[in-house]
């Protein structure tokens, strides 16, 4: 077969696309402790958050993902990957086993409904189960200077991804999970997994005003029921 020349557009969306499902957040190990825990990956891209939970002991990670491609490579290392979209799955078809973690990293900003899929996913989570999320925080710095401009880019990645359909400031975030029946323990602002890139952000932005420099927020929430003591945080 001939080999297919892209165009650069194309390239550059190619290579983007593969770097968005093999993004990892070793951060989500910060928030609490994965060992022993059934975990349920919403929007697992590749696969890399859940590969590394099973890396630090969670006993299975169950994904959820509709693009093919990064659900198959997914299932190669993950316990098991259903290609589906979550806008239409049926959280039901998972069994009857509860799972005690629901991981949702960078997904729900790509839903039609967020609140209707994180109450499904919730109600595949045992009491005193975890929420742990990412998102995209929209009050970020570079989002004031490009509406100063008079403009809304639309990229590949990032809080101006063109997918993105939803779009929230920290407040927003607790709302959301407060919606699902969640108690919301922690929220964490994420500037980016590189320390030194970490700490210039919060040197800018002088502690007091870190928020709007968090690219992310990290939330973790807990459902609540006769079982609260649940899943360890840090």
């Amino acid at each position: 077969m001939p080999a297919v020349n892209l165009s650069l557009p194309e390239r550059l969306r190619s290579f983007w696309r593969r770097r968005y499902h093999a993004d990892a957040k070793p951060a989500f190990l910060e928030l609490f402790d994965p060992r022993g825990c059934r975990v349920l990956d919403l929007g697992c891209g590749g696969g890399h958050n859940g590969a590394l939970l099973r890396r630090a002991g969670a006993r299975e990670v169950v994904g959820i993902e509709r693009d093919p491609g990064a659900a198959a490579t997914a299932a190669k290392r993950l316990d098991r990957v259903v290609q589906a979209d979550l806008a239409t799955f049926d959280f039901a078809s998972l069994g009857v086993e509860l799972f005690d973690v629901v991981l949702a990293s960078d997904v729900l900003e790509h839903l039609v409904d967020p609140e209707a899929v994180l109450a499904a996913a919730v109600s595949r989570l045992r009491p005193g189960g975890l929420v742990v999320a990412s998102i995209p925080n929209v009050a970020h710095v570079s989002t004031f200077v490009w509406l100063l401009l008079k403009r809304w880019p639309r990229r590949s990645h990032g809080i101006f991804d063109r997918t993105h359909l939803r779009f929230f400031g920290r407040h927003d975030m607790v709302a959301l999970l407060r919606g699902a029946g969640l108690e919301v323990l922690r929220v964490e602002p994420y500037f980016t997994r590189y320390r030194a890139l970490r700490l210039a952000a919060l040197l800018v932005s002088l502690g007091v005003f870190r928020d709007y420099w968090a690219r992310q927020f990290l939330l973790v929430a807990r459902k609540p029921g006769p079982e609260a003591a649940g899943v360890p945080t840090r």
